[in-house]
This record gives C-alpha cells, structure tokens and sequence, in this order.
C-alpha cells in the first residue's frame, strides 16, 4: 500500500466535520477539485470507499467512520505540532493552563503546583478561578488544558484521575442553637436560612441532592459565588451553610464547624480531554499527578511524588 499521505487525511477530517467538500476547501484554503483529488487519493491508498455522496447528503462508511476517529486525533497533534514550533522560535515557555475553584485554588493548588514547577521550571502555568460547571466548559472549549473539580460531568470527551474526597460539615454562628451539637442532620437544617454557592457549584449540587433525596426543601436565604462571603454572613448570624470542611477549618473561632451525620463528600478530580492530543506541559503534569499517593493531598504539606 502507498504511504497515506498526513495532508489527505487533514483534508477527510475537515470533509467529514464540516460535512461538505465545499465548506472543507473554504477552510483549508485549497480549491474544490483539490479536496475531491485528496479524497480520491485516500480511498485507493486505503482501499476503500470513505464517503457516501448523494445530491444534496454526504456521509461516512463504516471504514470511513474508522478513519475519522485517527484522522480527529491527527489534526489535533498537528495543532500541537505547530504552536510548539512557533513556541520555539518565538522563545516561549511551554504553558499548562489550568482551571479550578476559589477553595480548591487556596488549599490544592498551591502545593500541588509548588512541587511540579520545581520539578519543571520551564513550564509557566496559568490558573483561571470559577466554579465546576464554567471549569468544565472552558476545558470543553479548549479554553483550559485541565480542570480541578469536584464531581466533574461524565462524558466520553473527558477524562479524569480523582485525587482526594473533601468532607462536607454545617457551618452556624457562635451563638446558634445548633452550635453546642457535634453532629446534625440535614433536616436539623431546615428550619434555619440557608447560603449557598452559587449554580454551577459541586457543592451546592450536593447539598441540594442531599435535602431532596430525603424529602426535604430548605430555606435558602441566599445564593453567592464567593466561599469567604458565605462565611462572613454565617458568622455575622445571618444564617447557616453547608461546605467543605478544609474551606472553614481554620475559622473556628469565628464559627461553629459541625459534622454532618450524612457523611456527605466530594470527589475531587483532574479532568481533561480524552481525545486531546497532550501538549508538553499537560504530558508531563499527568505523569508527575500520577506518580503522587493520593493520601499526601489530605497532607497540610502539600503532595511529593515517589522518592522525593
């Protein structure tokens, strides 16, 4: 068999995404005839019919189906390929960009990323705060190479490696009725204002899930972005919130900080893109993020890979 040519395959993957070899020639610059001599030329090499043309339809074979999934995979290692050679001759640093929460920002990141920058001081790293669900859209758009999220989405675009469970504890003021309990129950929550995070949060899903599933309907006072503004109301009596236990450990003697007898966590994960052609950067923060034992995350020191 002849050797498949890399620019015909670029040229199937636009044919096949954009499903038109008109709209295909347009984007890659290339004449019509030029797109149907490629498509031509890959089906002799490969030995078989890749597309399917009516008068007005297009679409894929079996084999052509095939194809598309290493031709998708292709055009994003050519991407790659080419920001890297720019990179290189314009002198820029290989960047991994990385996406999180507020909390998570304060008591994952900073360690984790102390660690590795020390270990890979060419890669610059760049963190954009939000809550889940925008960290999971930019990482779907491309905007982030990973996202560290609680209870990401499950689709087969992503991928993840969970990294640590965060407890989730009530918080009440100093002077509150529940503040002399060590345990309480979602439903001694009702009767009391309720602050959560704000749509989008994993934290809020979870709580939400939680008085549902037992059949209750909380009094939410308020929704806000910001975990330290939650705080700052609870503590001035304004109401009660459920969060996770490492975002109000340390504020104790402002708050009561009480167990819940549910015993509800979050998952913690890295999540990226599973077809995603790995950028320097993103290869090797995953071999070094896999290399880690995952209790040193619940560690005040922060994670150290195996013989450090």
């Amino acid at each position: 068999m002849l050797p498949i040519s890399l620019n015909s395959i670029i040229v199937f993957y636009w044919v096949a995404k954009l499903g038109s070899f008109s709209k295909a020639a347009e984007r890659l610059f290339i004449s019509q005839p030029a797109v149907s001599g490629h498509i031509k030329q890959l089906e002799i090499q490969i030995g078989h019919r890749l597309i399917e043309r009516g008068k007005k339809t297009m679409s894929l074979t079996k084999e052509g189906r095939v194809l598309y999934r290493y031709a998708e995979r292709l055009e994003g290692i050519t991407k790659e390929l080419e920001r890297a050679v720019k990179g290189l001759k314009d002198g820029i640093r290989p960047l991994l960009r990385l996406g999180t929460t507020e909390v998570y920002s304060k008591i994952l990141i900073p360690p984790l990323l102390g660690d590795f920058t020390r270990r890979y001081p060419e890669i610059a790293v760049k963190v954009d705060l939000g809550n889940s669900e925008e960290m999971i859209g930019r990482l779907l758009s491309g905007e982030v190479d990973l996202a560290v999220v609680a209870s990401p989405i499950r689709c087969r675009k992503l991928a993840s490696i969970p990294i640590v469970k965060e407890e989730l504890v009530a918080i009440v003021p100093r002077d509150h009725p529940l503040s002399q309990r060590d345990v309480v129950s979602f439903k001694d929550l009702v009767p009391y204002p309720l602050i959560l995070r704000e749509q989008g949060s994993s934290t809020r899903k979870a709580v939400l899930s939680h008085f549902e599933s037992m059949g209750l309907r909380p009094s939410v006072l308020l929704e806000v972005k910001s975990t330290e503004f939650i705080k700052e109301w609870v503590a001035e009596g304004k109401g009660v919130s459920v969060l996770i236990r490492r975002a109000v450990e340390r504020d104790s003697d402002r708050l009561r900080v009480i167990r819940l007898s549910e015993s509800v966590s979050l998952e913690v994960e890295v999540a990226f893109l599973s077809s995603q052609a790995h950028t320097y950067a993103l290869d090797r923060f995953l071999t070094y993020l896999k290399a880690i034992d995952p209790s040193v995350f619940c560690s005040s020191t922060g994670p150290r890979a195996p013989g450090v």
